[in-house]
């Protein structure tokens, strides 16, 4: 099995220079699928009324000594100079702080809760050099970072509901059921009392019950600030991955005097739920190279769709269907090349592109195309029936399965 930094090498996904160590220089490919699975997470969110938001990268270093992160995690930021007689600043690591002071704009009601914050945080950490590996430890990654402030007894559905919700993306790419951590108080190094941490774990277990969620015990693995769920994937190798994660926080509520007023006029204090499905969106690119090598499921594959035309006298025909493709939404690249269909076939198969749309003399006469999948199977297609045969190739119902071996896929591509 090749490791993810091979496979991006022979799809063109992306590359690391030593000018920008721990950072990922994306090519149109690369960066291809990586929309495709920012643009996935953002549809799962917004389908359950979680509200995209965007915050500024470079903050005070106030702010970071509010939150707490500045005593338990300076050493891991990047720090620069305040500008003039200002205090420093420095990069965000994660981007809570800067959702709670979104919270903090305006008196909230208790009838306004839950509030459901996403954004897609682009973040540093400054890890040492030994550590980075290639999209699976980095120093600029982005995260599907998502906060939400609820009142304590909206804290087990919240949960509940990422839980599903971490399921239900993960199934898409050919996942199972993932293993549930349920990371506890650290024996030193953190706010807040120990029965609040408590009360606070708990909850957590108790709402992975009602999930029907087995979990396991990490015994001093929690956050500073509370307690959380992590989440692991099995791949067809047997490799367990930590992703998602969900962190009940009951001490930055304190910390930043956050309110809300109940039903009696009265000011409470809210629970924030740090959570992430996917965690970095580069690090879960790098599980999905490691688990399928280059047969991604079609509909996230780097390279999806390959026109690819027979002899010179079909090239026009060929750009006039690329054209009608490409106004209808399929990301189609096209090979227009004087070379014969065997070898365009042979680069294809390496790349194990999911769909090859071949187009020659034969075809053009009757405006058809040959559609053929990456498991071998072929059939024509009119042009007016490909548009649909393609998008439905291309869903994610189609997803795919991470018990296929190396072997099999292999096989799929034998003439």
């Amino acid at each position: 099995m090749k490791n993810h930094r091979d496979i991006a090498e022979e799809l063109d996904l992306f590359h690391s220079e030593a000018q920008g160590p721990g950072m990922a220089f994306w090519h149109p490919r690369g960066w291809r699928m990586f929309r495709t699975v920012k643009n996935h997470i953002r549809a799962a969110y917004e389908a359950e009324s979680f509200q995209e938001v965007a915050t500024p990268q470079f903050l005070k270093r106030e702010l970071w000594e509010t939150s707490g992160h500045w005593e338990k995690y300076a050493d891991d930021m990047f720090v620069g100079a305040g500008f003039g007689e200002e205090p420093e600043y420095a990069l965000k690591p994660m981007s809570c702080p800067a959702h709670i002071l979104l919270y903090k704009r305006g008196v909230r009601s208790y009838k306004s809760l839950p509030l459901r914050l996403f954004e897609f945080g682009l973040v540093h950490r400054n890890e040492r050099s030994g550590a980075l590996n290639g999209l699976m430890r980095l120093r600029q990654f982005t995260q599907d970072d998502a906060h939400v402030f609820c009142r304590w007894d909206q804290v087990s559905q919240e949960i509940q509901a990422f839980l599903r919700r971490a399921e239900r993306v993960y199934a898409d790419y050919g996942y199972g059921r993932p293993q549930v951590f349920i990371s506890t108080r650290p024996q030193r190094d953190y706010f807040g009392a120990p029965e609040d941490w408590e009360r606070a774990e708990l909850m957590l277990a108790e709402a992975c019950a009602a999930a029907s969620a087995e979990f396991v015990r990490q015994e001093g693995e929690g956050a500073f600030y509370g307690p959380k769920i992590e989440l692991a994937l099995k791949d067809g190798q047997g490799r367990q991955w930590q992703m998602g994660t969900i962190q009940l926080d009951f001490n930055m509520p304190e910390r930043f005097d956050l309110h809300y007023i109940d039903a009696a006029g009265e000011r409470r204090r809210p629970v924030i739920l740090h959570q992430a499905v996917y965690g970095s969106i580069e690090r879960w690119i790098g599980v999905l190279l490691e688990t399928y090598q280059a047969a991604l499921p079609a509909w996230v594959h780097p390279q999806p769709v390959v026109l690819a035309s027979v002899g010179q006298d079909a090239v026009a025909y060929c750009e006039s269907v690329g054209e009608l493709l490409r106004r209808h939404g399929v990301p189609v690249e096209m090979d227009l090349a004087n070379d014969s269909l065997a070898k365009k076939m042979k680069v294809l198969r390496r790349y194990k592109t999911p769909l090859v749309l071949i187009a020659g003399a034969q075809e053009m006469a009757n405006d058809s195309i040959v559609v053929r999948r990456r498991g071998g199977e072929q059939a024509l297609a009119s042009r007016d029936e490909l548009v649909a045969i393609v998008r439905e190739a291309l869903s994610v119902a189609d997803c795919g399965d991470v018990s296929v071996s190396e072997s099999t896929i292999e096989a799929a591509y034998a003439e």
